[in-house]
């Protein structure tokens, strides 16, 4: 998947871009880590009750302007779209507060 300037999770209906605002060290300050390509990823375990696990994976390239989202199960090679599965209740309530998190350190901003 390619970076592209805005983003959002599969069957989520909130749409995101990165910040102007944002900078390095910002993502590094809201848990971001520096990939080898020099791309930052954010990547947070959702517990869930689904034996497969769920990982929110959050990348922004390296001149901050593409972003990628998406979730994986748990060894990060299959797309899940958290809408589908069962009880989902709480995992996109976390979902939705980290990204609500985001928006409020000027890490990501909403598009309408």
């Amino acid at each position: 998947m390619a970076f592209t300037p805005e983003a959002k999770l599969l069957g989520f209906n909130r749409t995101f871009e990165v910040s102007p605002e944002c900078k390095p060290y910002t993502l590094r300050d809201n848990g971001f880590n520096e990939t080898r390509g020099g791309n930052f990823l954010y990547k947070r375990e959702l517990d869930s009750t689904h034996r497969t696990g769920l990982v929110l994976k959050v990348t922004v390239n390296a001149d901050l302007n593409g972003l990628k989202i998406s979730t994986v199960n748990s060894n990060g090679l299959q797309a899940v779209n958290v809408f589908s599965l069962a009880n989902n209740e709480m995992v996109i309530e976390k979902i939705n507060f980290i990204f609500d998190g985001f928006v409020d350190r000027n890490v990501l901003v909403e598009v309408k």
